[in-house]
């Protein structure tokens, strides 16, 4: 096995497995995670906003969120986001690597040669990584609006059992 350059070109060398390279998804799962954590807060006003439930613009709805929730209300129904989409980054970016790679190598046909990437290359990649994207995310962008929007987080239930609306990512049909 041999070395590729490194991302970034500044002469360090990470170990190849073939043409497939892990470090494309370890990646990906990190910038995802970090989105979240990140940009989850402001997610949920957006959310809110958008369902139009009567918040008159985006500083109304961050108080009265944060006066009827506490500071856990800009969080809620975040731990499946924070799973999910690390593990959907990682594929996505996994998948444009990896198909970009393939795809210039199996252009250059020659062993152990790789050739310089194409703008077919670039696209045909993206677009492998979209329809990869567009059918991870779909459903995982569902189950987040679904559990953001848990204004009042129990329900009567059964029996007089005190329920979450949706008490998790699973259970939301």
């Amino acid at each position: 096995m041999g070395t590729d350059p490194a991302p970034g070109g500044r002469g360090a060398a990470a170990p190849a497995t073939g043409s497939f390279q892990l470090e494309d998804f370890v990646a990906g799962w990190i910038g995802g995670a970090a989105s979240v954590i990140v940009g989850y807060p402001l997610d949920t006003v957006k959310t809110r906003l958008q369902a139009g439930v009567g918040y008159g613009n985006t500083l109304s709805c961050i108080r009265t969120v944060y006066r009827k929730e506490s500071v856990f209300g800009f969080f809620k129904g975040m731990s499946f986001p924070l799973a999910s989409i690390a593990v959907y980054n990682s594929v996505v970016f996994g998948v444009f690597s990896n198909t970009q790679r393939f795809l210039s190598q199996h252009r250059c046909r020659e062993p152990g040669a790789s050739a310089p990437r194409s703008l077919s290359d670039l696209l045909l990649a993206s677009m492998v990584a979209g329809v990869v994207s567009v059918g991870l995310g779909t459903p995982v962008d569902l189950i987040k609006i679904r559990l953001q929007m848990q204004t009042q987080p129990f329900r009567q239930g059964d029996h007089g059992v005190v329920a979450a609306v949706f008490p998790g990512p699973c259970l939301c049909r």
